[in-house]
């Protein structure tokens, strides 16, 4: 499950997930085999996917930037926890 906000300090949109943790490094591999353009990786991941700009944080918190369209930074939001779960250990 998926939760959705507005940004409280931007014009974006904040995506939690119910499970927490990310391996910002296989994360990255997955996504830029998806066709996303890494711009930045520190101790969060910052990608450029068409207009918008995409942080994903090491708890798996993500924000959606320059945008107010819940259902399109959900898309985004999902392609990206399938490649986290791809790569999760159970």
């Amino acid at each position: 499950m998926l939760i959705a906000k507005p940004c409280t300090s931007m014009k974006g949109i904040v995506i939690t997930p119910r499970e927490n943790d990310a391996d910002l490094e296989e994360l990255c591999e997955c996504l830029a085999g998806r066709g996303y353009r890494i711009k930045r990786v520190t101790r969060f991941l910052a990608l450029l996917s068409g207009e918008h700009d995409i942080t994903i944080f090491p708890s798996g918190k993500i924000i959606v930037k320059d945008t107010s369209d819940r259902e399109g930074a959900l898309k985004i939001a999902t392609d990206i926890y399938e490649c986290l779960q791809a790569y999760r250990v159970i």
